[in-house]
C-alpha cells in the first residue's frame, strides 16, 4: 500500500511556521512551488519574510527531527540544543535556546539554523580517563556523518519509516579502528504520551459517557416483526387521543428521525434507484417501440426509443425542478408578487380615475366648445 497523492495544496503558514512532527507522511515539501506571491505580502509589519528553498536543494529524508538535540558548527561553547521544529521548505531548524530554564523548559524557540550547519547527538559514552585523572570520563558524542537505510512506506503509521546511523562521529567511539566499519544507530526521538488534565465542572465526567442509558429491545427469533406506522396513521391517534403501543421498540416510531437523510448510504441508495428507473423507462419505451414497428428496422425503433427517452428525462428533471422550487415556498412567494403587482396597478387605476384638475387659466377640456 503505498500513499496517496494529496490534492491539498500547501498554505502559506507551512512554508512560514514550518511543522512540529517528527514524521514524514507525505513528499510534498520535495516538489511544492511556492507562488512568487507570497515572498512580498505581509499582514503586519513585524512579520518574517518569507524564504524557501529552490525545489532542487530540499532535503528529501530528514534525519534531523523534533525532539532530537544537536550542537550547531563553529559554536565556540559547543552548547546542546533541543529540536522544536523543522521548516522543509527552507531547510532552517528551529532551536530551543531557553531549554535550560527549569521554569519554562517548553519555552518558544528563538533561533533557527541552516540543516547543515546541525550534528547530531548520538548519545553519552564513556571513555578512558583523561591524563592527569583516574576516573572514566562521559562524554556527548556527535555525529558528523549520516547515513540511512532505504526508506519504505508504513501503511499502520501511515508515514514513511527509516532507520539513521552514524557513519562518523566527533569525538570517535572507544571501540573504532580504522579497519572496523560500525554503523550506529541513531534512536528516534520518544514521543511524550498526551497528557489529559483534570476535568472541570463544564466538562462532562467519564461516569456520565459510560453511564447506559438505553438498552435495544430484545426481539425474538419466532415472532412476527413489528409493522412500522404511517405518518397518517400517527396523526389519527393524536386527534383520537390514543397512543401506540408503549411496548413497542422506540425506533419504529423515530426510525425517520434518527436517520440522516444526507448520509453517503443514503444518497448512494436514491441515485441507484434513480438509474435502476432510467434503465426500466429506456426498457419500457424500447418495448413500446417494437411493438409498433410501422416498416421501421429495429435499429431505427431503438434509435427513436433512445430520443424519446432522452426527451422523458429532460422533462422529468424540468418536473423535479419546478417540485423543489414549489417545495421551497417559490410558487408561494410568486404569487404573493403577482398580487402584489396586480394591487398596485390597481391603485394606480383608481388615482388615475379618480383624479381632478382645478380650473385656471389656458385651460381647455376636451370636447368643450370654449
Amino acid at each position: 500500500m503505498r500513499p496517496r497523492k494529496s490534492l491539498v495544496p500547501v498554505s502559506r503558514v507551512q512554508v512560514l511556521v514550518g511543522q512540529n512532527s517528527q514524521w514524514t507522511r507525505d513528499l510534498r515539501h520535495v516538489k511544492a512551488v511556492i507562488p512568487r506571491a507570497w515572498h512580498k505580502e505581509r499582514v503586519v509589519f513585524q512579520q518574517p519574510k518569507l524564504k524557501d528553498t529552490k525545489p532542487k536543494d530540499r532535503i528529501k529524508w530528514w534525519n534531523i527531527v523534533p525532539g532530537d538535540h544537536i550542537r550547531v558548527r563553529g559554536d565556540p561553547d559547543g552548547l546542546v540544543h533541543k529540536v522544536v521544529a523543522t521548516n522543509k521548505f527552507s531547510n532552517r531548524v528551529y532551536l530551543n535556546t531557553q531549554s535550560d530554564n527549569e521554569e519554562n523548559p517548553d519555552a518558544a524557540h528563538t533561533r533557527n539554523v541552516h540543516y547543515s550547519k546541525c550534528q547530531l547527538l548520538v548519545g553519552r559514552f564513556k571513555f578512558p580517563p583523561a591524563p592527569g585523572t583516574g576516573a572514566p570520563q562521559t562524554l556527548p558524542v556527535f555525529a558528523t556523518r549520516l547515513g540511512i537505510s532505504k526508506p519504505f512506506w508504513h501503511p499502520a503509521a501511515y508515514r514513511f519509516d527509516w532507520t539513521r546511523f552514524a557513519l562518523a562521529t566527533q569525538p570517535r567511539l572507544p571501540d573504532w579502528s580504522p579497519d572496523s566499519k560500525v554503523w550506529t544507530p541513531i534512536p528516534w526521538p520518544q514521543v511524550a504520551a498526551r497528557r489529559h488534565t483534570d476535568p472541570t465542572p463544564y466538562d462532562t465526567t467519564a461516569d456520565a459517557v459510560s453511564e447506559v442509558t438505553y438498552r435495544a429491545p430484545t426481539l425474538s427469533l419466532n415472532a412476527e416483526p413489528a409493522s412500522v406506522p404511517s405518518e397518517q396513521e400517527y396523526i389519527k391517534s393524536l386527534a383520537a387521543r390514543s397512543a401506540f403501543d408503549p411496548s413497542a421498540p422506540v425506533e419504529i416510531y423515530v426510525h425517520r428521525e434518527l436517520t440522516n437523510p444526507h448520509s453517503r448510504a443514503k444518497k448512494q441508495q436514491r441515485w441507484q434507484a434513480f438509474q435502476m428507473w432510467k434503465k426500466s423507462l429506456l426498457g419500457e419505451i424500447t418495448k413500446e417501440e417494437y411493438k409498433n414497428l410501422q416498416g421501421r428496422t429495429r435499429h431505427a425503433a431503438r434509435a427513436d426509443a433512445v430520443w424519446k427517452w432522452r426527451n422523458a428525462l429532460i422533462e422529468h428533471r424540468k418536473a423535479e425542478v419546478k417540485r423543489r422550487w414549489v417545495n421551497r415556498g417559490g410558487e408561494a412567494r410568486f404569487e404573493g408578487r403577482k398580487a402584489r403587482r396586480a394591487a398596485k396597478a390597481e391603485r394606480l387605476q383608481n388615482k388615475l380615475r379618480t383624479l381632478v384638475l382645478g380650473e385656471a387659466e389656458n385651460q381647455v377640456i376636451p370636447g368643450k366648445k370654449a
